[in-house]
């Protein structure tokens, strides 16, 4: 049996604790992450071990500041699945609300639809929480309504969110946010 814990990532206060006789093994390498998602995601680190990393260069993380999240995501999709002709299926849209409180998921409107199954082809891109995407990857990730966290929360959540971006990655923040 596996058991992951990484404190950096630690967005549930599950009180889990691994039992004694569990071998520790730190990881030590990025392999998934490309450089400047990597530096990015450091921004919001607070391990104690710095992971050394082995992705390639990779294209800067993308901040966008605006007032209107859901009309921001949308033009966002639209700019890189039919200019940047990334495959829908490659792209996730991450919130830090889940999808019964978040205005991106339920007021969002434009070419392309959410859909809660990943993989699904035609113009649907998966919507999940952070939290619900903790573990897992995606080429292009998308981070979205991160404004109204508590400090802490929100470098946790930036941190879990960018770190699950393989090869690029935007945040999409209110106008006035830190």
């Amino acid at each position: 049996m596996w058991l992951f814990f990484a404190d950096n990532q630690r967005i549930f206060d599950s009180g889990i604790t691994p039992p004694e006789d569990f071998m520790t093994f730190e990881l030590t390498v990025n392999c998934r992450n490309t450089q400047a998602i990597h530096r990015e995601a450091m921004k919001h680190y607070q391990g104690s071990i710095t992971p050394d990393l082995k992705g390639p260069p990779g294209r800067e993380v993308e901040t966008r500041r605006t007032d209107d999240q859901p009309r921001a995501v949308a033009e966002l999709l639209e700019r890189l699945c039919r200019e940047e002709e990334v495959p829908p299926q490659d792209v996730v849209v991450l919130s830090a609300h889940g999808v019964e409180n978040s205005e991106v998921f339920n007021t969002m409107t434009g070419a392309y639809e959410f859909t809660r199954t990943r993989g699904e082809h035609g113009r649907k891109v998966y919507f999940s929480s952070i939290r619900g995407f903790k573990g897992l990857e995606a080429p292009v990730v998308i981070l979205c309504e991160l404004d109204d966290l508590e400090e802490q929360t929100r470098e946790q959540q930036l941190y879990v969110g960018i770190s699950r971006a393989r090869s690029h990655c935007v945040i999409v923040e209110g106008a006035l946010s830190p």
